[in-house]
């Protein structure tokens, strides 16, 4: 469950005293494991007030209705994987690795917190058709994600074939959460006739992110029966 956050959260009215924030805090935990056990729709406010060792008036005094609370859970979710995202893109983990080893770690990472957090990312989506504060949460983070990448992977421009790196980054990581955002309100991924594994999924988007921004990855082949590789070449 998320830890408290030493910070206020733009989507939430109310009192801003230490123990007002801690109520706040278990009210969002609260919910969110609630979420998680039986889907946003399910959830009552009484059930989240209790959940919380709080009130409905406590509720209340933070929130005007569900959809309110979901868009705090939002704000909190975010602010949480941005602070993934920054260690992520700190230029200087990578000064001496290779494209391949970021690019691996970006889709490691997006594939590891979807799989922990799809309940909730599943009511985000959901509610995003109807509400755009939602909707544009979602967006921002992932311009965000665009820009922090593009920092770390265009002074590498020289290794990609694609005659414009910048789109090609930004095109690549949007179909990558495209692809993710089907996986959750569905519930799976299947392609070439099976339901792909997670290890299955960092492989494959990985391999599609790479092909797209032109750089070549090592190719498995077979040398006397054993697996051995070598860089492909178009």
């Amino acid at each position: 469950m998320a830890q408290a956050l030493p910070i206020q959260l733009e989507t939430v009215s109310g009192p801003k005293q230490a123990r007002s924030e801690r109520t706040l805090q278990r009210l969002l935990d609260a919910a969110e494991a609630l979420i998680k056990e039986k889907g946003h729709a399910a959830v009552s406010i009484p059930e989240i007030a209790r959940r919380a060792g709080s009130s409905v008036g406590g509720f209340y005094a933070r929130f005007r209705d569900k959809n309110e609370l979901l868009r705090a859970l939002e704000e909190r979710h975010f602010i949480e994987l941005l602070q993934r995202v920054e260690a992520l893109a700190d230029a200087r983990r990578w000064a001496n690795a290779p494209t391949i080893a970021i690019v691996q770690a970006a889709v490691a990472e997006l594939v590891a917190s979807t799989r922990q957090r799809r309940h909730m990312i599943a009511a985000f989506l959901v509610r995003a058709v109807e509400d755009p504060l939602i909707r544009e949460g979602g967006l921002r983070f992932r311009r965000r994600v665009e820009e922090r990448l593009r920092a770390v992977l265009l002074p590498r421009r020289a290794e990609m074939s694609h005659p414009d790196p910048a789109l090609a980054i930004d095109l690549g990581i949007q179909t990558a959460f495209a692809l993710m955002q089907q996986h959750v309100l569905i519930e799976a991924t299947e392609a070439g006739g099976h339901r792909l594994s997670d290890d299955e999924l960092r492989r494959e988007l990985a391999t599609l992110f790479l092909r797209y921004i032109g750089i070549d990855q090592p190719q498995p082949r077979r040398v006397g029966g054993k697996r051995s590789t070598r860089a492909h070449r178009r």
